[in-house]
């Protein structure tokens, strides 16, 4: 922040009173030539200083202004793909609601943005040694899938258009990795029977709600994200008529590749190579939870 004139004049005479070869400069009057020139100095000081204030906030608000190609920006970025479209480089472009908007640079953008047609809902980054790994995936009436071969390749078109130059870039969008997991469930037998199934409707199964809710959860808020056991096993613990929960057996594997211990693992976390994870199809939680009664 700019010092005042007196500041800064008030630095000099105090510089000049500690140089004895100045001690003759001793006049207290206005219009003394050391005071002008000090004078003189101090107000050329505050106007540099000034300027210097004026581009330090043009400078921090173009960078709010400017994409900086942090992992976070490619991950928003993604999620305004509009499947169909194609970027133009300009200034203006009709926003939502019918509105011309221009811009005070040209970029990189949509000539027309239409919400309908933003179609990856899920998406991370990731940085391995200068390549960026961009997972996205879309949600059909409430589940997350992979986009098409159609959808990808329209996706990555996107981003050769829109990355910074000289930027490796490689796109993942998978079916969900499949999730493998075996519990003893201690139950309140006056809410829950020996199936799971909770008496007071004789249809809904609180601990297989809670796993399938903790996944569909997990994947909106948390897309690529460590699956941590415990917070899973938590969820379990809070589904009504549970009393107790013990992991027996938790496997996780990619979509076509092999199951690997997480129970068993230091950490007890798994990362997806997806981004989102699923039950395994051959491992129903129906034939996967043991039920014990109080």
């Amino acid at each position: 922040m700019a010092r005042t004139v007196a500041q800064i004049k008030q630095e000099m005479i105090d510089q000049k009173n500690s140089e004895s070869g100045l001690s003759g400069l001793t006049s207290t009057s206005y219009t003394a030539i050391w005071n002008l020139i000090f004078y003189i100095c101090a107000v050329a000081i505050k106007v540099i200083e000034d300027l210097q204030d004026i581009l330090e906030v043009d400078i921090e608000t173009r960078k709010l202004e400017i994409p900086t190609g942090v992992l976070k920006w490619y991950a928003s970025e993604s999620l305004v793909f509009q499947y169909g479209d194609s970027l133009i480089f300009s200034d203006t472009y009709v926003d939502e609601n019918n509105v011309t908007i221009t811009l005070e640079g040209k970029t990189v953008i949509y000539p027309i943005i239409d919400l309908d047609k933003r179609i990856v809902e899920l998406a991370a980054a990731d940085d391995n040694e200068g390549l960026i790994t961009i997972k996205v995936a879309k949600i059909t009436s409430g589940i997350a899938e992979p986009l098409t071969a159609p959808e990808l390749a329209a996706f990555e078109d996107y981003w050769k258009a829109k990355r910074f130059a000289g930027t490796p870039i490689t796109y993942i969008s998978d079916n969900p990795d499949l999730l493998k997991a075996e519990y003893t469930v201690t139950y309140n037998p006056e809410l829950l029977n020996s199936s799971g199934v909770l008496i007071s409707d004789g249809v809904t199964k609180p601990v297989e709600v809670a796993i399938n809710d903790f996944l569909q959860t997990f994947q909106s808020e948390n897309f690529n994200g460590a699956m941590q056991i415990v917070k899973l096993t938590n969820a379990i613990l809070s589904s009504t008529g549970v009393v107790n929960v013990v992991a027996t057996n938790i496997e996780a594997k990619p979509d076509g590749g092999s199951y690997s211990d997480i129970l068993g693992s230091a950490t007890q976390t798994y990362n997806s190579i997806a981004g989102y994870m699923k039950i395994d199809p051959a491992f129903p939680l129906s034939t996967t939870i043991t039920y014990i009664a109080e």
